[in-house]
């Protein structure tokens, strides 16, 4: 298990309403079953706005660098989700980040992995995998 990671909402939305994966979670169910785990303090919702000054001016910065990669001005909010994740992470020093997107490993490794802290990706399939060992 993994003491910190940070999940994209993407993948809360998919868990709740996968077709390829019914047996995750029934529709129905997942947005109680996240109140839960807030409630329960094993999820804690973060944003930037909780950061310190220092943090929040590397947060941009790193935020800076994703965008121009990862955000298309003509679908602004398309991969916005995990730009602020992926920022958030790095400067928290959260080395895991759940998400649906499949080739965005590589972006990270170019973009933010220098050997230290590095964040690695793990998708809905790399958690069921690990369920079933």
């Amino acid at each position: 298990m993994y003491k910190k990671l940070i999940v994209d909402a993407d993948i809360c939305i998919k868990l709740g309403s996968s077709k390829k994966y019914p047996f995750l979670k029934m529709p129905e169910s997942a947005c109680r079953q996240l109140e839960d785990l807030v409630f329960d303090k094993k999820i804690i919702v973060v944003n930037e706005k909780g950061l310190e000054p220092q943090e929040r001016r590397i947060y941009d910065m790193i935020y800076n660098r994703l965008a121009e990669v990862l955000i298309d001005p003509r679908r602004p909010n398309k991969n916005k989700g995990e730009v602020c994740s992926l920022a958030y992470a790095k400067v928290k020093t959260i080395t895991v980040f759940a998400t649906d997107e499949r080739d965005l490993q590589s972006i990270i490794d170019t973009q933010l992995n220098i050997g230290l802290n590095d964040i690695r990706c793990i998708r809905i399939i790399d958690i069921i995998n690990l369920g079933e060992r």
